[in-house]
Formats: structure tokens, sequence, C-alpha cells
């Protein structure tokens, strides 16, 4: 039986069309954050808050501001149906190297 997990996979979509990423790591948090405004029935498969990784030559040159927005503004379509908040890790394949 699989499971249904529309939001955590128009990130990964998206995310991947956009950015082209060496590195996309999606993580759903959801169940940490029980009985919260963006998840106030603490259901296991919420699709409300994600940690998401992402290594990406398209970052080259911009803040991280700017990597953010990037996001966002690829991802406003979940934002505005109900994913609540997304916890970014950006950086560019050389700022990988030296983590």
């Amino acid at each position: 039986m699989s499971v249904s997990r529309p939001v955590q996979d128009a990130i990964q979509r998206k995310l991947t069309e956009l950015l082209r990423p060496t590195t996309l790591q999606i993580v759903n948090d959801s169940h940490k954050h029980a009985g919260h405004s963006g998840n106030p029935s603490g259901a296991a498969d919420a699709e409300t808050h994600f940690t998401v990784t992402v290594v990406s030559a398209e970052f080259e040159g911009k803040t991280a501001v700017a990597r953010h927005r990037l996001i966002y503004a690829a991802l406003s379509d979940e934002l505005a149906a109900g994913l609540h908040a997304l916890s970014l890790v950006t950086k560019t394949p050389a700022e990988n190297e030296l983590s």
C-alpha cells in the first residue's frame, strides 16, 4: 500500500525542475508539530512542515534570502493550500564541499 504524499511529491517535482539540484532532501517534520497551528490534528500523514536541503549551481551568486525567495515562489501554490513551514538549507556545490 503506497502512502499519498501530494505535497512532498510536488516539492520534489518543482524544485527538481527549477533548480536541477545535485542534492535534494525532503524530510516531513509535520508529526513534530502536533497541536501547532499548521498541524492542529497532529495527523501522522499531515504535510504541513518540511525540512528541505537543496544543493544547486542555480544558487551561485545569490544571497541566502534570494535563494529562499526562489523556493517560496516555486512552492506558492502549496503554501497557499496549507503547507505551513519550510526549514531550508540552500547551498551551491562548492559550499556543500566545504561542509
